[in-house]
């Protein structure tokens, strides 16, 4: 019985260390996407597409990291592309998402940029970070 609760703490700590982070974060961009309005009037051209590339590459990073620590060994040798892959379908349903809520809508720009971010995210985690 000790084995057991000390192979369930491990797996516990584990999520709490990879997995909730990135769970943490969705739920930080869901939250966002649910305000008709979530940030000031900003003038600069192209400044959403900006931020969607930085929010994007953070989730793409964390993927990337969730990924890496599976214990599954397919998704810890392409943990690259499962992180590019959480991110599109993330970032596509953060899109329909916006459908809802009023005065947002779904743009493919957006997603084509959400997608370009996590990209960016995962292979930045894949070269730098990854041991």
């Amino acid at each position: 019985m000790p084995l057991m609760q000390g192979r369930m703490q491990a797996l516990i700590k584990k999520f709490l260390i990879y997995w909730a982070p990135l769970y943490i974060y969705a739920s930080f961009i869901f939250y966002m996407s649910s305000l008709s309005h979530p940030l000031p009037k900003i003038s600069i051209p192209y400044f959403d597409k900006f931020l969607h590339l930085i929010e994007y590459a953070v989730f793409g990073i964390l993927a990337a990291r969730a990924f890496k620590s599976s214990g599954r060994e397919v998704l810890y040798k392409n943990f690259t592309i499962f992180a590019v892959l959480a991110s599109v379908v993330y970032g596509a349903s953060d899109e329909l998402h916006q459908i809802l809520v009023s005065c947002r809508s779904c743009d493919f720009f957006d997603l084509a940029t959400d997608f370009i971010g996590g990209t960016i995210g995962a292979i930045f985690y894949g070269k730098y970070c990854a041991f």
